[in-house]
C-alpha cells in the first residue's frame, strides 16, 4: 500500500512570516499537531504545538501579535518529507527514526501534495489486520507447510480469506497467523482446525 492512498490531500499550511497566533488558530481549528511551514513556494520546516509551547515557556514577551512563525520555528530543523509513491512501511520507519515527527509532508515534483500522520499509518494497519467480518488466530510450529494446510482447510469450506498476517513468536520458535475471513460462520472452520491439532482463537464482529 502506498502513501498516496492514505495521505490527507487537503493540507493546511502556514507561511513563515505569518503571526504565530494565526498558526495557533489553525492548529486548534483543524485539531492537528503540526503545520508545514512555507517561504513562498518552498517548504522550510514543520511547526508543532510543542514548538509553540516551548517558545512561550522560554519567552519573556506576552505580545504574541508581534511574534512570527519564523521566530518560533526551531533553528536548524531537519526537514523530513516523503514521496507519495513509497510504501506505508517506509513511512513507519521514518516515524520510528525520529520521534519528533507526528506527520510528514508528502512531496511530488517539489510541491506538497498531501500529508501523512502517525494516526493515518496506525489506521492503515488496523484496517489490514482487522477486517470487519471474522478473524481466527492460529498457532503454528516452525515446520514448513502449516500455513498451506490451514488455508486448505478454510478453502474446503468455500470461505474467502481477506487478510493473513504472520507474527513470529521467538520464545517458542513458532508463529501466530492472524487470518481474517469473509464469513459470519467460523465455528466449523475452528472445529476442523482444532481436530487437526491446531490451537485456535476465534472472533466475530
Amino acid at each position: 500500500m502506498l502513501v498516496r492512498e492514505k495521505m490527507t490531500k487537503d493540507v493546511i499550511i502556514i507561511n513563515i512570516s505569518d503571526p504565530i497566533v494565526k498558526a495557533e488558530k489553525l492548529l486548534q481549528q483543524y485539531s492537528i499537531n503540526q503545520l508545514p511551514v512555507f517561504s513562498g513556494k518552498k517548504i522550510t520546516g514543520m511547526l508543532s504545538v510543542s514548538d509553540i509551547e516551548h517558545f512561550k515557556q522560554n519567552s519573556e514577551s506576552n505580545n504574541w501579535d508581534n511574534i512570527s512563525v519564523k521566530d518560533v520555528l526551531p533553528p536548524n530543523q531537519r526537514l523530513v518529507t516523503i514521496s507519495p509513491d513509497v510504501s506505508i512501511e517506509q513511512a513507519v520507519m521514518l516515524f520510528q527514526n525520529d520521534e519528533r515527527f507526528s506527520s510528514l509532508p508528502v512531496m511530488e515534483d517539489g510541491k506538497i501534495v498531501g500529508i501523512i500522520t502517525i494516526t493515518d499509518v496506525l489506521n492503515t494497519f488496523v484496517d489490514l489486520l482487522w477486517a470487519k467480518r471474522s478473524r481466527i488466530t492460529v498457532e503454528l510450529g516452525a515446520q514448513p507447510g502449516l500455513i498451506a494446510d490451514v488455508t486448505g482447510v478454510i478453502s474446503d469450506f468455500g470461505v474467502s480469506i481477506l487478510r493473513i498476517a504472520m507474527f513470529p513468536q521467538p520464545a517458542h520458535g513458532s508463529f501466530e497467523a492472524l487470518i481474517s475471513l469473509d464469513t459470519d460462520n467460523i465455528r466449523p472452520i475452528v472445529e476442523k482446525l482444532r481436530q487437526k491439532g491446531y490451537a485456535v482463537s476465534a472472533y466475530n464482529y
